[in-house]
């Protein structure tokens, strides 16, 4: 029991800070959720629980899934939320693949439509996958998952890997190089969401992990043509550049159909279609590296007869013996040059802080783990093998009639 008044019953599944249980409320008389939020007095669970009490400010939103109470027993802290028993859009996808496309914007309207409450607030999601929007009552609703959610522009940049190998087909891009979480990320995370229940299959899935990452870092995904407003959706919420992501407002703005305003014209801080942009970019780049290889060619192919043509050859020997050290020189300046252009990127990326500052915090060797540092990561590993296990379950169940099972 606990406080009293929760008690407890089977698991059904693992969450964001521990694992997640069915319960019984014996004063609303009514079956809830509690999950595991951490040891009491520790600073994650001190933060986890001023994270619940603004997000239980949201309780009257219909599409976000409310955080009733948080207990402390026996020197655990726990938070309590209603039991929704209807499926989730991973049951959905196990049992009938593709959503039509009227599903698909009854998803999209309710999810956008969740974030931007969270966002109003001023705390990301970071978990916006599949698998944390649910069926309740005929309406879709977004779980907040306690151990994602963040403060936007929280200077904590890192997730446990578990987290990015169970969100590997949703995660946004800029994350991958240590970028903070800002509301970008989460609709990032729902374009490929939509994308999924729209093509059967997440824009950057592969077979493995690394793959699936590799193909968000590179590529780009597969066009859905002929889905109209959707697709233009879809590909806003997909660009990678954070900057020229759509916005909640920009997107409901497209889902509504924008008064048959141009894509560009919904969003007036993108310039060009990300497709567009990046074959520009692909083309301007190549033909840069084509010009530059080609005049590198030139000059080594011309050099030597020149040189054979006036000098003698002793003294192109100690030309080019000359030379080796400034063609070193040379190289080093063009990898530092690249360096230095790396850097910025990821300064863009990141945070305001000066180049210099984040070359001497990059040569700084990692800071060794607390004991509790240790026991989360531990933890982490636990949440990992447990969702892996209902993963496994979800698809056997879906695979063999008259058996189901639930997740949280």
């Amino acid at each position: 029991m606990l406080g009293g008044r929760y008690r407890v019953g089977s698991q059904v599944g693992s969450g964001g800070y521990g694992r997640v249980w069915t319960a019984y409320d014996e004063v609303l008389r009514t079956e809830v959720t509690v999950e595991e939020v951490g040891a009491a007095g520790s600073a994650g669970t001190a933060r986890a629980v001023r994270t619940v009490r603004v997000i239980a400010g949201l309780r009257e939103h219909p599409n976000v899934i409310p955080v009733n109470d948080i207990v402390e027993a026996d020197g655990v802290v726990w938070t309590v939320m209603p039991l929704v028993s209807g499926p989730s859009l991973a049951d959905h996808l196990a049992e009938h693949g593709r959503m039509s496309r009227d599903r698909v914007r009854e998803v999209a309207a309710a999810v956008l439509g969740a974030l931007d409450a969270m966002h109003g607030v001023g705390f990301v999601h970071g978990d916006v996958r599949p698998a944390n929007i649910r069926l309740d009552g005929g309406r879709w609703v977004l779980l907040p998952v306690i151990g994602a959610l963040t403060r936007a522009n929280d200077i904590e940049t890192t997730r446990d890997n578990w987290w990015i190998v169970a969100a590997s087909d949703y995660i946004a891009p800029e994350l991958l190089h240590g970028a903070r979480r800002e509301p970008s990320s989460d609709l990032f995370s729902l374009g490929a969401t939509l994308y999924q229940l729209v093509a059967g299959q997440a824009p950057f899935h592969r077979d493995s992990v690394m793959a699936t990452l590799s193909a968000l870092e590179r590529e780009q995904p597969p066009s859905l043509g002929g889905i109209g407003e959707l697709g233009r959706l879809i590909e806003g919420l997909l660009d990678k550049d954070p900057e020229r992501r759509l916005t909640v407002a920009g997107a409901q703005r497209v889902l509504d159909g924008a008064g048959g305003e141009p894509y560009a014209a919904v969003r007036a801080t993108r310039a060009r279609s990300a497709p567009t942009a990046m074959l520009r970019k692909v083309w301007t780049n190549h033909t840069i590296s084509a010009a530059s290889w080609g005049l590198l060619l030139a000059v080594l192919a011309v050099a030597p007869a020149l040189a054979r043509a006036h000098v003698s050859a002793a003294d192109v020997s100690d030309f080019f013996v000359t030379l080796l050290p400034w063609a070193l020189f040379a190289l080093g300046l063009w990898v530092l040059a690249v360096q230095a252009r790396a850097a910025l990127a990821r300064r863009r990326a990141r945070e305001r802080v000066p180049v210099w500052r984040w070359f001497v915090r990059s040569l700084a060797p990692p800071a060794p783990w607390t004991g509790e540092e240790r026991d989360r990561r531990r933890a982490a590993a636990e949440r990992a093998v447990d969702e892996a296990l209902l993963t496994v379950d979800r698809r056997v169940a879906a695979a063999s009639p008259g058996r189901r099972t639930t997740d949280v």
